[in-house]
């Protein structure tokens, strides 16, 4: 991690950019003041937030490809709504 100020950052954007693809993080301060952190960009980082507030969690094994030529079952509307109004506990 290091430490820069804004004009540290715009005089070598490019560099800063560079190390940040490398892994590094960069904080910039603006008169001593951290304002902001550059971090390299992570594809998984939103689907961690959502598993670590508990509203996701991840599959326990790969779906087999047989999967998808399966046909969904058929519910009806009704049924849909009373299982969500359930989960919701809004009986």
């Amino acid at each position: 991690m290091q430490t820069i100020s804004i004009s540290e950052l715009q005089q070598n954007l490019s560099l800063y950019l560079e190390k940040v693809k490398g892994g590094d993080e960069i904080i910039i301060e603006d008169n001593s003041e951290v304002i902001a952190r550059i971090l390299p960009f992570d594809e998984n980082d939103g689907e961690r937030l959502l598993v670590e507030q508990g509203f996701m969690t991840l599959p326990k094994k790969e779906l087999t490809e047989d999967f998808w030529g399966t046909d969904a079952p058929e519910v009806s509307q009704e049924k849909i709504v009373e299982i969500i109004r359930a989960e919701r506990d809004e009986y």
